[in-house]
């Protein structure tokens, strides 16, 4: 039996299939290649940390969404809300047959979570601004989280 878990970041994991870290040819435009190929890295390196427990399937290729700290409120408490502004934020699902190889007995995705931790991303100049350059799970700048259904 499959379990689906949902996952959520302020970091552009835009899936471009970029995968060749080779520069590209000279009739390629250097920085959109360069935001396909981080975009397309910060998601391998997602899929790589879940990867250290269990072999993930994504079903659900990430997408792109626009959230309110304000009523979003799984990121960390340093994300302040501004008026009306939407932040970006990007989501997608995976499937793991079991999800007790995250459970740390403390929570059920605590590995997961302490996998993520301090993982280096890169920044494309998508995201939110004051977002730092590693994946944080912290109270105060978590940016990464994860919802088992």
């Amino acid at each position: 039996m499959s379990h689906r878990i949902a996952c959520f970041t302020l970091f552009d994991i835009t899936q471009t299939g970029v995968l060749n870290r080779a520069k590209p040819s000279n009739d390629e435009n250097l920085q959109d290649w360069l935001y396909k190929r981080s975009t397309q890295a910060n998601l391998d390196t997602i899929i790589q940390v879940i990867s250290l427990r269990t072999q993930p399937d994504i079903i659900v290729s990430p997408k792109k969404i626009e959230i309110r700290f304000d009523e979003f409120s799984n990121f960390g408490v340093q994300y302040k809300q501004i008026k009306n502004e939407l932040y970006p934020c990007w989501t997608f699902d995976f499937e793991v047959h079991y999800p007790s190889v995250f459970d740390d007995e403390i929570t059920e995705l605590g590995y997961l979570y302490k996998d993520c931790d301090g993982i280096p991303m890169i920044k494309t100049g998508t995201e939110y601004s004051k977002l730092s350059t590693m994946l944080d799970t912290t109270t105060d700048l978590k940016n990464i989280h994860f919802i088992k259904y």
